[in-house]
């Protein structure tokens, strides 16, 4: 795979640039006096997300569901639900429901835009706020703490139908499926394949030397009782049993579109849909990334756009939108 470090606007660097800085000076001082130190310090780091103010669109949305709240080992996940029109809440069916999954940094308001086209379908859709974002309580925060809080929330209101999942919550929601996570149909936003590249990008901005980044993640591996390379969904998306779509801007900045392309490639029942002029967060907005996601999650094919009319080559230029099946993927991309 092609090495898509340098070219991220990172998720990975996860301070402010002011913070950033006197991170950066901090663990160089403290790294040869105190190595032990400095490595838990950098860890702590890496695990920390910053927290962003909901905007006034996500706090709508959300006065329209209903709060709860789901145990988790150390304290309890927020949780917001949204039921259909004419059903009394907590009487549907939960086969017929829907999880949003949010990234790095994110928020599960953040995926509101596909609330209203789900329960249009029928679907009971539940969103919320992982550990170390949004509304938790709780401080740490990775790829891990992602998969384990989905784990979570499924079990407490499923059974599962679907679940959408943005960047690093789509790659949460695969290696959920490794800690028993079960769906019928997954659909996965910009999602990156390994956190190994994130790491390395995170050693550089705080300009780690090769004994402390090896400090930082063998910590790391410890506090999982995992190894970095053994969090490459890529081996997930192989063995999925179920349908899984990828959407992804060609010119994602924050999550090269190589990482969604490999995932569609690698599963079984997988399909790529391409688009550009989205970027990596705009696209949860977008009405026919909105409207493909539903058809799918409800057993369809992504909806035909009209960027691939004739007049959409036209007007659209900027903006293509392509549908391929896993097998064309690969005779285009061996």
């Amino acid at each position: 795979m092609k090495s898509t470090a340098g070219r991220q606007n990172s998720t990975i660097v996860r301070t402010e640039p002011v913070g950033l800085r006197a991170a950066r000076a901090g663990l160089r001082v403290l790294s040869p006096h105190a190595p032990a130190l400095a490595a838990r310090w950098a860890e702590r780091l890496f695990l920390t997300a910053r927290r962003h103010e909901r905007p006034s669109w996500e706090c709508e949305a959300l006065a329209a569901a209903r709060p709860a709240r789901v145990r988790h080992e150390t304290g309890w996940i927020p949780t917001w639900t949204w039921t259909p029109a004419g059903h009394a809440r907590g009487s549907l069916d939960g086969s017929r429901t829907v999880i949003l999954v949010h990234g790095w940094e994110g928020r599960g308001s953040q995926l509101a835009a596909f609330v209203p086209d789900l329960l249009a379908r029928g679907f009971r859709v539940v969103a919320f706020d992982a550990p170390g974002h949004g509304d938790s309580p709780l401080p740490r925060a990775s790829v891990v703490e992602h998969a384990r809080a989905l784990g979570e929330v499924a079990a407490a209101v499923g059974p599962i139908h679907g679940v959408v999942g943005h960047s690093v919550g789509g790659a949460a929601t695969l290696l959920a499926t490794r800690f028993g996570l079960r769906a019928e149909r997954l659909a996965l936003i910009a999602p990156p394949t390994t956190p190994s590249e994130y790491a390395s990008a995170f050693a550089r901005a705080l300009a780690l030397d090769a004994s402390l980044k090896g400090a930082m993640i063998a910590r790391l591996e410890a506090r999982y009782d995992l190894r970095l390379d053994d969090l490459d969904v890529r081996r997930d998306a192989e063995r999925l049993p179920i349908p899984l779509l990828v959407i992804h801007d060609r010119d994602d900045r924050v999550v090269a579109f190589d990482h969604g392309r490999h995932l569609a490639n690698d599963a079984p029942h997988g399909e790529m849909v391409e688009v550009t002029g989205l970027g990596h967060r705009a696209i949860l907005r977008a009405p026919r990334v909105v409207e493909s996601v539903a058809r799918f999650i409800d057993g369809g094919s992504p909806a035909p756009s009209f960027a691939e009319t004739l007049d959409g080559e036209l007007f659209l230029r900027d903006r293509r939108w392509v549908t391929a099946s896993r097998s064309a993927q690969r005779r285009e991309h061996p």
